[in-house]
């Protein structure tokens, strides 16, 4: 079984401007899935879990899954089953009918808004840029592929197999990361949605800047203490001038 992080709330933890954040961080780990685009919008979540379920046997997927897998709109929790309680040929299936499902939807889904900006200015002020991301590695290149965004793109620690207990919550991607810029955890900081995301970014001692995309989600997120909180990626965007100015002045 995956062994998930457990972050308690740390009311001691300093709040931190995104200006001061950028400052003190030259690497960006910038998660994918809502950060830079929708993978599953919508009801997509729940059509990409019944795409990876029918993978599984359409006749006989829920007859092997536990209901809370059976019955899960998060493809992901069908994915992790598949790969530690199934037989090797099952979590190869899983995986491959979720990267499948994720190819085809980024190659019709537009980028998050302020998204593609934000990365311009972030590498045009001295970050790097990483993407730090629990969808396919595949999925992931065609978006970048579309978008011409190989320039501005340092490297992609994502899901590559169907080794799922690498995914976050757990740190194991974040090191990926840390390991192919050569850096060091205090000076990177990752952008994600959700609460995996601040989870692992703890487990793995780096800073973390929560983007709080949909509305009631910024509650949730500052539970967890995240570094910082967004609710749009254009406040990166303003971020990275506000402190590449006040370096210049």
């Amino acid at each position: 079984m995956v062994r998930q992080h457990v972050v308690h709330r740390r009311s001691t933890r300093p709040a931190m401007s995104l200006v001061q954040l950028l400052a003190e961080r030259r690497h960006i780990l910038l998660d994918f899935d809502g950060p830079v685009c929708a993978v599953f919008p919508g009801r997509g979540s729940q059509a990409a879990a019944d795409a990876v379920r029918r993978a599984l046997g359409a006749a006989e997927w829920r007859k092997i899954l536990p209901d809370r897998v059976g019955y899960s709109e998060d493809p992901f929790d069908v994915l992790r089953y598949a790969s530690d309680r199934l037989d090797r040929e099952k979590a190869e299936q899983a995986e491959k009918a979720l990267t499948q499902y994720e190819i085809a939807s980024v190659r019709q889904v537009p980028p998050t808004l302020g998204a593609l900006d934000a990365i311009a200015t972030l590498r045009a002020t001295g970050h790097t840029i990483t993407i730090v991301s629990n969808n396919s590695e595949a999925a992931i290149g065609e978006f970048i592929e579309r978008y011409g965004l190989g320039p501005d793109v340092d490297g992609i620690a994502a899901r590559a197999g169907f080794q799922a207990r690498r995914l976050k919550p757990e740190p194991c991607l974040l090191y990926q990361a840390i390991e192919q810029l050569g850096a060091k955890p205090g000076e990177c900081v990752l952008v994600g949605d959700s609460i995996t995301d601040i989870q692992a970014a703890r487990a793995a001692d780096v800073a973390v800047i929560a983007f709080a995309n949909k509305p009631g989600k910024d509650r949730a997120l500052r539970s967890f203490e995240p570094d910082a909180v967004i609710a749009s990626m254009s406040e990166l965007d303003t971020a990275a001038r506000m402190k590449h100015q006040s370096q210049v002045d």
